[in-house]
Order: C-alpha cells, then sequence, then structure tokens
C-alpha cells in the first residue's frame, strides 16, 4: 500500500444528467443507470476536511493464476469518530471518481458517528484515477467487471481490518448510490461472513436488456405529477415527428429542431438518436432538480405555449434549452465520439466515465431505454438494436445480440436478481424513479427490508435531514437507521 500525506482532496463533483444527456461534446449519450440522479445535490467543488487519501495494491485479474500484475487504487479514510472495537462503515465507490464527501456527510456518515465507527470509501477500478490498464482499448476493458471489483472490495477491507483499524474482528456496514450500492449489496450477499450489513439507495440489481418500463412510467409520471394534457402533448408531439419521418419529410424535422447534421432515409442510426436525444431532454428536465416539483413546471410550461401544433411545442420546448448551441448534434456520431476515447485520464473518463460505464451496460447489465413498446408517450422509434449497434461502434464487432443477452442472464444468475435470498441489507428507492423497476421495492425478511419514498422523484435517503423533507423520507431514514443498529447489535 502507498500512502499519501494527509492533505485536503480536492473533487471535481459533475452533474450526472450534464454527462449523460449531453457529455461533455453536447451529445446526448446513452443515459445509464449505473450513476444515481442524487448526486445533483453534492456540492461541486468540494474540499474535503477530515479525510486522509490513500492507495491499496491488489491484482489486475482476480481470476487467472498466471496473471500476477497489480495496480493501485484510490481510497480515503476518516478515523474521526472511531472507539476501540467500533465496526467499518464503508461508502462503496460506484462508477464516478473517488468523493470524499460521502464519508463526511449524509445520513451514513451520521450513523458511523454516533456508533464510534471508523469510515472509509474506495475508488471503483477503472474509474476515476484508479486504472488497472494503461489504456481503454477494447482488449484492456477486460478487466472491468462486477466480479472483479467485488475481490478488490473484501481484499480491502480484509487489509483495513488488519492493518488499519487493527480489529480482525471489526463489524463491517457498506453503503453505496446507484451502482455502488448494487455493489454493496451484491459483496454482503457474496461474503455474509465479512459483511454484517449494506445498504443500497437506488442500488440497481437487476439486469435487462429491454427496459421500455422506464419511458413508459416516465409517461406515467407526466401525468401524476403534471396533467393528462401535458402527457398528450408529448405523445401527439413524438407521433407527429414519426409522421413526417415516414412521409420522408425529413428536412422539416431537421429544420425545426436544428439538427447539425440532417436527418435521411440512409441514417436509420442518425434518426433514432434524433428520438433519443429528444426523449432525454425530457428526462433531464424532470429529474434533473430531484423534485416533484419540476414534473409540474415543465408541464405548466409545455400547457402554456401558444404553438398550433404540439410538435411545435415541442421544438419550442427544445430551442429553449438548447439555443445556445449554433446547431444540435443529434447525430449518431456525435452521440458516440465521447465513447471513442481510450485515453485513461482524459475527462471524458478520468471524471465522467463515459466508456467505462457505457461498457459495462453493454457487458453485464443492459438497461437499454426503448420505446418501441408503444407503451410511453415518447412515440416508438427506439429500438433495443440501436443500443446494440452503439456498443458495436464504440467497442467493436465482437458485441453482438448474443454478447449483450449472455451478460445480463450471468448477471441475474450470479446475483438472484429479484430473488437474491440475502440477509441484512436495505433497499431505498423513489416512488417516481423509474429505476426502481430494476431494484428491489418489495423485499422483507427478519433482518432486511425495501422501502419506496412517496412522492419522491429521486431518493435522498442518503442525505442528512433538512426542512424541507417529507414525513414519509423521515421515516425511511429512522427505518435505515433501526437496520444498520440492528446489524451492529
Amino acid at each position: 500500500m502507498t500512502r499519501t500525506h494527509a492533505v485536503p482532496i480536492r473533487v471535481a463533483i459533475f452533474s450526472a444528467l450534464a454527462a449523460v444527456a449531453f457529455g461533455s461534446n453536447a451529445g446526448p449519450l446513452l443515459l445509464d443507470l449505473l450513476h444515481p440522479r442524487a448526486d445533483v445535490n453534492v456540492p461541486a467543488g468540494y474540499v474535503a476536511q477530515r479525510s486522509e487519501a490513500f492507495r491499496f495494491r491488489t491484482r489486475v485479474d482476480h481470476f487467472d493464476v498466471q496473471n500476477r500484475a497489480t495496480f493501485e487504487f484510490n481510497y480515503v479514510s476518516n478515523g474521526e469518530y472511531y472507539r476501540p472495537g467500533g465496526p467499518i462503515f464503508i461508502v462503496v465507490g460506484g462508477n464516478n471518481a473517488l468523493n470524499p464527501y460521502f464519508i463526511e456527510n449524509g445520513l451514513f456518515h451520521d450513523i458511523a458517528r454516533r456508533q464510534g465507527g471508523w469510515l472509509f470509501s474506495n475508488e471503483h477500478r477503472y474509474y476515476g484515477r484508479s486504472s488497472p490498464v494503461e489504456d481503454y482499448s477494447a482488449p484492456n476493458m477486460r478487466f472491468l467487471s462486477v466480479e472483479q471489483a467485488l475481490i478488490d472490495l473484501i481484499e480491502w477491507i480484509d487489509h483495513l481490518r488488519r492493518e488499519v483499524v487493527r480489529d480482525p474482528n471489526a463489524k463491517v456496514i457498506l453503503h453505496g448510490l446507484g451502482y455502488g450500492g448494487a455493489v454493496a449489496i451484491w459483496a454482503r450477499q457474496r461474503f455474509p461472513s465479512l459483511i454484517d450489513g449494506a445498504y443500497g439507495s437506488t442500488a440497481s440489481v437487476i439486469a435487462r436488456v429491454d427496459f421500455a418500463e422506464y419511458g413508459e412510467d416516465m409517461g406515467e409520471t407526466i401525468r401524476t405529477l403534471g396533467h393528462d394534457d401535458c402527457y398528450g402533448i408529448v405523445w401527439r408531439g413524438f407521433r407527429t415527428a414519426e409522421n413526417l419521418i415516414d412521409a420522408g419529410l425529413y428536412g422539416r424535422l431537421s429544420e425545426m429542431f436544428r439538427t447539425c447534421v440532417p436527418l435521411r432515409a440512409d441514417d436509420p442510426l442518425t434518426i433514432e438518436t434524433f428520438f433519443y436525444g429528444l426523449k432525454s431532454s425530457f428526462e433531464a428536465e424532470m429529474f434533473g432538480q430531484a423534485s416533484p416539483d419540476s414534473v409540474t413546471r415543465m408541464c405548466a410550461e409545455l400547457l402554456a405555449d401558444p404553438a398550433e401544433t404540439a410538435l411545435e411545442v415541442l421544438a419550442n420546448f427544445f430551442e429553449r434549452r438548447y439555443g445556445a448551441f449554433d446547431c444540435v448534434p443529434f447525430d449518431f456520431e456525435s452521440n458516440i465520439a465521447s465513447a471513442l476515447d481510450e485515453e485513461v485520464g482524459v475527462p471524458n473518463n478520468a471524471d465522467f466515465g463515459i466508456r467505462q460505464r457505457t461498457y459495462q451496460l453493454c457487458t453485464e447489465f443492459g438497461w437499454f431505454l426503448t420505446s418501441s413498446s408503444g407503451g410511453s408517450p415518447f412515440g416508438t422509434r427506439i429500438t433495443y438494436r440501436y443500443f446494440i449497434d452503439t456498443c458495436r461502434a464504440v467497442f467493436g464487432e465482437w458485441i453482438d445480440q448474443s454478447v449483450v443477452y449472455d451478460g445480463v442472464r450471468l448477471t441475474n444468475l450470479h446475483f438472484g436478481a429479484d430473488d437474491p435470498r440475502v440477509t441484512n441489507v436495505v433497499y431505498v428507492n423513489a416512488q417516481h424513479d423509474p429505476t426502481r423497476f430494476v431494484s428491489l421495492t418489495d423485499y422483507t425478511n427478519l433482518l432486511a427490508n425495501a422501502f419506496v419514498i412517496k412522492g419522491a422523484v429521486v431518493s435522498l435517503d442518503w442525505m442528512a435531514e433538512t426542512p424541507l423533507d417529507s414525513e414519509d423520507l423521515l421515516r425511511v431514514r429512522e427505518e435505515i437507521v433501526g437496520y444498520v443498529v440492528s446489524w451492529l447489535s
């Protein structure tokens, strides 16, 4: 292990929706469920005050005995509340750069303080500055998997118990947001003798190729928090756009939405990218502020628009948000550009993790946000083939439909999907967050439970209490505290 000096850790916090919906090249990207929307509530430019930075060395490939290569990943430590004999509390790294905010603030931090716990957080392999390879070429991505990350995690935890806390019997509690929450829960499931409990916020633990329910639920949220007429405007606008495509009037749509590359019949991927990008603009508006009021305001804006047709209302909505761009890069090549960079240290990878996230979606999780079922207001033109073509364009022709389906099947086989048969875990989701369909919202046994925060569009259970918290959010936090304390006792 290599130790760094105990200096403040300056971490650049980025907006998940900005990175996902439009990315650093201002083009629409695959929205991935690996990243929790709640991160928009983390202060930008956060500077750690009470954490020390360290490195831990482990193997590049835990499953090949002939490969003895090693690498180091980052972690942070906050032992200010530790009492001898106390537990270890770990915020499990997900698909983003290491951020000490989570071991210095929030509900998990507050529980650890009361319990005399030592707080840690790790950086997941391939994300941030914890790379096991010299570049992210397609062959070098083969060491990026949940299974490898789990072994990283338990080897590090064993080291913390023996060499840092110096208590080999210290109890260990894990927490994570989004993908980090899934890894935390899977670690408890796989290694119950080492992990005493895990709590995941918006933990997406069920892999799925075609995730049409996502858009369908967005539509229901528009009806519930907005208005039926609002839903109707979106529905008619998307269907009108599809009708123009069917009639060969590509130029009309290109002009209305100011696409950099004209829509053409011989470029079906760009047409799908256009519809996906338009849908993503609604998603960013609905969930970007982590408030149900965002949907209400969005619908009020759409209903107040004096335009004569629903398609014109959509174009006006879009123009108000992206009018600063000379044109909008809704072509397929712009969509995948940010995922093509193979350098480890470029912001697309080190800060946003775009290429790495895309690889995990293509090889382990799927979660392709299609609209081809026709059950959402966002048309029918976004197909799962579009996402598979994206995977192939980014990583090579070896990724085909069978690779994606096998990856999803094996993820669910390894971890049980909606029947994990695990104890000492808590799942937390928001009522209007469609990612709950790939999490668990109804799971109880003596020492495990699943909670859904009523009326919420984003799970903010992990944050410290504020005067604006709903009664149900306060209730869920109390439940979480009760479970964690019970795991320790």
